[in-house]
């Protein structure tokens, strides 16, 4: 099945099929994660978008869940990185309590139409909006990076990315 997506990668039919058989993994994974519904359904979000601006780098011949838990795991310790927090596993605690962690299907649906919705609007902007974009929240880059990348002043760099997301939240809204 898997194989069959990834020839299909620039479909939205194929994406949103790995959208619904993974889902409810991905969510139960970043829930074991972060022990917080709100944050691990923006952690599955962010692991989604992760995915699918990054598809062709997906290799068939591994496991589609691996990688995906992969980017998931990642963005998670980035995130926990950026706010200089440590890692706490469930492992290392004497007790914890095991909730059922699958959203709702009301709650599924409404993830979905928000990511697709984001994705949707991330489309709309132009090619060097989207970029900056990338490189910033996706690929995770500083604006030295940044600026070394796309050959551009510092200011320019933090100009360019301001401009994207406020053109991106007034598209969201």
């Amino acid at each position: 099945m898997t194989n069959n997506l990834y020839t299909q990668a620039g479909t939205e039919q194929s994406l949103n099929k790995l959208f619904q058989n993974h889902w409810t993994d991905v969510y139960s994974f970043a829930k074991s994660k972060t022990r917080n519904h709100h944050q691990a359904e923006d952690l599955t979000c962010e692991t989604f978008v992760k995915a699918f601006l990054r598809f062709e780098t997906y290799n068939p011949s591994q496991k589609f869940k691996n990688w995906i838990f992969t980017i998931c795991k990642n963005t998670f310790l980035d995130a926990l990185r950026k706010k200089g927090n440590t890692v706490s596993y469930l492992e290392d605690q004497l007790y914890f309590e095991v909730n059922d962690t699958r959203p709702s299907p009301e709650d599924q649906l409404i993830l979905k139409e928000n990511y697709l919705n984001l994705l949707n609007t991330i489309g709309q902007l132009n090619k060097s909006e989207q970029e900056i974009i990338n490189l910033f929240y996706i690929e995770d880059l500083g604006y030295e990076q940044i600026t070394k990348r796309l050959d551009i002043s510092y200011a320019n760099a933090r100009t360019k990315l301001n401009r994207a997301k406020h053109k991106l939240r007034e598209l969201l809204n």
